[in-house]
């Protein structure tokens, strides 16, 4: 069985988001590790460290909402 997690889209995020599946997923933490190297920044430290200004960011919101 697939699971999937679903969040309803811009204007949704918040800090921490995700973070309890980071920490129970090896699979989730290659998939972040990739999008930080794709997006040639840290994602995972904003999503989780970050404030809501930051994650308010398109450049942020975006790829955190997708991932």
């Amino acid at each position: 069985m697939k699971k999937a997690f679903v969040f309803p889209g811009q204007g949704a995020q918040f800090v921490g988001m995700g973070q309890e599946i980071y920490t129970k997923s090896e699979a989730v933490r290659k998939l972040f590790a990739e999008a930080n190297e794709v997006l040639g920044f840290d994602l995972t430290k904003t999503m989780f460290e970050g404030t809501e200004e930051d994650l308010k960011q398109t450049k942020v919101t975006q790829p955190a909402v997708f991932l």
